[in-house]
């Protein structure tokens, strides 16, 4: 017999009568929640600010998970849920009732395992099911430490202490490294009903508009000085095209059209490579390196542009970099691979290209993380403006 699978959204508020009731939210002409407008009983609509949202279903049992105040996480475990159940249809996963009083142990076993569905079906990345297994296994160590090993123990102040705890351990006090650990350790236990603390106010807070670094040109003339042909191409590469790591790393000699010059950054089940963010794009490159790239021969059984001696997908990139930077007599240590996309973007910018086209050739989903190359030019020009002021009245 199929059970009923249907996932609502509700909010539970206070009704006139001083009651708490479970209420449906009013949607918008587009069907969207308007926020904090319920239709009471009696089919009034009206403004509550105060108490959750919730989803409902029947696991078999009728289950009410509070989401928090926002709507909008409310929606993400309805679509969690949806999925889920979509999951254990298939057979993929068998989720045991949950519940509030659970062990964090279990209830920890249960997401790892939804994620690794999800993995397995494209919905997720593997390195986002690799991110949470480690945060929220030492997480639950962190509660058996401090004697809580069920969920119904665990407070707003517990998750609090961890990100404290987290940022206390780490050897640069790193708040983002904090800020990343809450988020993910409040994404599982708001997928076991617990909207314990929220990311407004309780999450640590770290700078957001972080410096942009790029390569001077006397770094770049002495870095490539140092390069042999094979070297300098895969440098090259990165310079000229501002592919990130995984991109290179794995790049087949399929994806070169060198002819009508661009690279093809797409899917390559072979190696179990996905663009981030899904985003398939044409990189179109400038001649010099199309002509670069001409000159590599295959290697026989390979169809991998750059790979290692023995024909696998190369992971010591970063360390070739830093090898050829201590040659060139330049710091190892301001050498990163990343730093090569951020030269790169800059040099666009700074040439003309528009943030439209850049970010089709960076493959961003939105303008937002290009802008901030944007911003870094325009320090540029703050200091340049800055340093002949003051050259004007030293003459």
């Amino acid at each position: 017999m199929r059970m009923n699978r249907r996932v609502s959204i509700w909010k539970h508020v206070r009704v006139a009568n001083g009651k708490w009731r479970y209420c449906r939210p009013v949607l918008d002409e587009k069907g969207k929640i308007v926020a904090d407008m319920v239709t009471v009983p009696g089919g009034l609509k009206e403004h509550h600010a105060e108490g959750e949202y919730c989803i409902f279903f029947r696991n078999p049992k009728p289950t009410f998970l509070r989401c928090g105040s926002k709507a909008a996480d409310a929606l993400a475990a309805q679509q969690r849920q949806i999925a889920l159940f979509k999951a254990m249809e298939h057979g993929i996963v068998q989720r045991p009732h949950q519940s509030q009083t659970g062990s964090i142990e279990d209830a920890v076993t249960v997401f790892l395992q939804e994620l690794e569905a999800k993995v397995a079906n494209g919905s997720k990345r593997p390195k986002t099911l690799e991110a949470y297994r480690q945060v929220l296994r030492e997480f639950q160590g962190w509660c058996a430490d401090q004697g809580k090993r069920t969920l119904s123990r665990l407070t707003r102040l517990d998750v609090i202490r961890y990100a404290a705890g987290v940022r206390e351990q780490s050897p640069t006090k790193s708040r983002r490294t904090a800020n990343t650990k809450f988020v993910r350790v409040n994404s599982f236990l708001k997928t076991n009903g617990l909207a314990l603390a929220t990311y407004k106010d309780d999450a640590p807070k770290y700078p957001k508009d972080t410096p942009v670094y790029v390569y001077s040109d006397e770094q770049e003339e002495k870095f490539f000085a140092k390069c042999n042909r094979r070297q300098g191409t895969i440098f090259k590469t990165f310079q000229m095209a501002g592919l990130r790591k995984s991109e290179l790393k794995f790049l087949t000699h399929d994806r070169l059209h060198l002819d009508k010059g661009y690279i093809r950054i797409d899917e390559n089940p072979k190696y179990d490579f996905m663009p981030k963010a899904y985003q398939v794009r044409d990189v179109y490159i400038p001649p010099e390196l199309a002509g670069l790239l001409r000159m590599i021969k295959p290697k026989a059984g390979c169809d991998l542009v750059f790979p290692t001696r023995n024909g696998t997908p190369n992971d010591k990139l970063l360390v070739m970099c830093r090898r050829i930077a201590k040659r060139a007599g330049l710091n190892p240590d301001d050498f990163w691979l990343h730093r090569w996309r951020s030269t790169y973007a800059t040099h666009c910018l700074r040439n003309g290209m528009d943030l439209a086209t850049l970010r089709d050739q960076m493959g961003h989903k939105d303008l937002k993380s290009i802008e901030r190359y944007l911003r870094a030019l325009q320090q540029e020009e703050r200091g340049e403006k800055v340093r002949k002021v003051w050259a004007a009245k030293a003459a």
